[in-house]
């Protein structure tokens, strides 16, 4: 049987028209937890929701004995987490590419708290069996969130079922800061406070009161959208419907790093106009991504398709994602004629592109997806099993076919 495909040409002209963007699922994800513990079940969930928040809602009303959480890092982190302290007993699963990626830091953590976790396969991965939970007395909790900030969100989150006095503990720092801001922020709306000194995490305030459920337009979805803009001739501009700087989001950031390329983001009644007037890029990509993970494969595949070099740091959570992803881009911007290599910690890209030449692989992995799409800009481009972006953005590839880009789609699964 043929694999899926999309062959993807990018429009001749100016860029312009709407774009709409998928809800953030990163805020969708942590409010459906925060309803989930005041028996709030979200029956009314709007259409072409992120696979992975779908999944996480029909999980939430789910009795057990076994939660798959598919290919989602968020679903699964959060899920057993409120799982394992509510004392909910069975199995917690995912995909096999799930079953590879690290989750003992959560483990250690709920175990500390008193639940009884164990684990079904090799030690410090899934899949996890929970059998019950005994709040212990208070105390301190070890957190290591180098590896992801979602096993510190993760206990932040269940707050509201814990009753000790608990001093969280977050030795080595946190990768991915914005996302814990984004937690703490909803925490304290629900009534939560918790005060941060060092690396000592400690509840100043607990007064609960129910959240309410709002949708956002996701910022790093936007990214695409502003790279596509990039890569298109002066005089192109995009409407980007209910997207907003509101703070809450730490990929805004994106509106910034984008003037670099000629790009103006100007607030609308309804949204985001983003216009490029004229044609620039800068002389260097180079950016850490420590606090931006989600937005790497995006900058440097913009990077590469306009021949700017770069030296990008901040990239070492990228391994444990849904494909080791500066791996994958350097062997898919390799068909670009793009050298994209490690150097130490850091990664380094030179070369000038040209047509890709065969087909590009997305690995199992939305954002590589979406990323190979701005490879079509120098010429028509065929990616392989393109339903993947159904985990974030669903409707990515009727978005660009909007626009005016040629998207023809093969194959099946």
């Amino acid at each position: 049987m043929q694999r899926p495909w999309v062959r993807l040409s990018a429009p001749a002209g100016p860029l312009n028209g709407a774009m709409p963007l998928p809800v953030s699922k990163s805020l969708a994800n942590r409010l459906l937890v925060l309803r989930a513990m005041e028996n709030e079940a979200e029956d009314d969930l709007p259409p072409d929701l992120p696979g992975d928040t779908t999944r996480l809602a029909a999980l939430l009303r789910h009795t057990g004995p076994v939660w798959d959480a598919g290919e989602g890092g968020t679903t699964f982190r959060f899920l057993t987490a409120l799982l394992a302290v509510r004392g909910d007993k069975g199995v917690v699963t995912g995909s096999a590419r799930m079953r590879e990626r690290p989750v003992g830091p959560l483990v250690d953590a709920l175990r500390t708290l008193g639940a009884r976790i164990r684990y079904s396969g090799i030690p410090g991965y899934p899949p996890l069996q929970l059998e019950g939970f005994e709040e212990g007395p208070g105390g301190e909790v070890v957190i290591d969130s180098r590896l992801s900030s979602q096993f510190l969100t993760a206990i932040l989150l269940i707050t509201p079922l814990l009753t000790g006095q608990w001093v969280l503990r977050t030795p080595g720092g946190i990768t991915s800061q914005p996302y814990a801001a984004m937690t703490l922020r909803l925490l304290r709306e629900a009534g939560f406070d918790w005060r941060v000194s060092g690396d000592c995490w400690t509840l100043h305030r607990s007064t609960r009161h129910p959240v309410r459920m709002f949708w956002a337009s996701d910022w790093t979805a936007a990214s695409y959208a502003y790279a596509h803009l990039a890569l298109a001739p002066a005089g192109s501009r995009l409407f980007l419907p209910g997207l907003r700087r509101s703070g809450w989001q730490g990929d805004e950031v994106l509106a910034d790093w984008m003037a670099d390329f000629g790009i103006e983001s100007l607030p609308q009644e309804n949204g985001l106009l983003i216009i490029r007037q004229q044609s620039c890029r800068p002389e260097r990509g180079d950016r850490d991504f420590t606090r931006h993970p989600d937005l790497a494969q995006t900058w440097v595949t913009l990077c590469g398709m306009q021949g700017t070099p770069g030296v990008f740091t901040g990239l070492h959570t990228l391994a444990i994602k849904e494909t080791d992803r500066m791996a994958a881009l350097q062997v898919e911007l390799a068909k670009a004629g793009l050298k994209l290599y490690p150097e130490g910690e850091t990664w380094r890209l030179t070369g000038q592109p040209h047509p890709v030449h065969s087909s590009a692989g997305t690995w199992g992995d939305h954002r590589m997806a979406m990323a190979m799409s701005l490879l079509a800009w120098q010429g028509p481009v065929t990616i392989q099993h393109p339903d993947v972006v159904a985990k974030s953005f669903p409707t990515y590839w009727e978005g660009l076919k909007g626009l005016g880009f040629s998207v023809e789609k093969g194959g099946s699964d």
